[in-house]
């Protein structure tokens, strides 16, 4: 059976974990719009991270629905991402690394040792 779109999972944002618990979180957010994974985002509020959010940011690690009191799993600390698996506005993009980068995480290139 063909799909015409398959979702990301986390194995397509993850290169690599330090810890397999301690990675992530659930957070509970009244989304307004829907969430899927490796979206950044912001994580007080769930909508698409913004330059302007600073250093709250983190990356959704599962496919959520718009709604009140939605749980999302979302990333926390020690993880290495993959930046083809990320979803974030061109504009914010470096910011949103900068602050991935500031909350204890890496964003691998090429030259990414583990």
């Amino acid at each position: 059976m063909a799909f015409a779109y398959e979702s990301k999972s986390p194995q397509d944002v993850l290169v690599y974990t330090t810890d397999p618990v301690m990675h992530k979180r659930t957070v509970i957010l009244d989304l307004d719009a829907g969430v899927n994974c490796g979206d950044v985002i912001n994580p007080t509020t769930g909508a698409a991270y913004a330059a302007a959010d600073g250093d709250d940011c983190a990356v959704a690690l599962q496919n959520q629905i718009a709604g009140d009191a939605r749980s999302l799993v979302i990333s926390d600390r020690g993880c290495v991402f993959n930046p083809a698996g990320l979803v974030v506005a061109t504009a914010a993009k470096e910011t949103a690394y900068t602050a991935l980068i500031k909350a204890g995480n890496r964003v691998a290139d090429a030259n990414t040792e583990i």
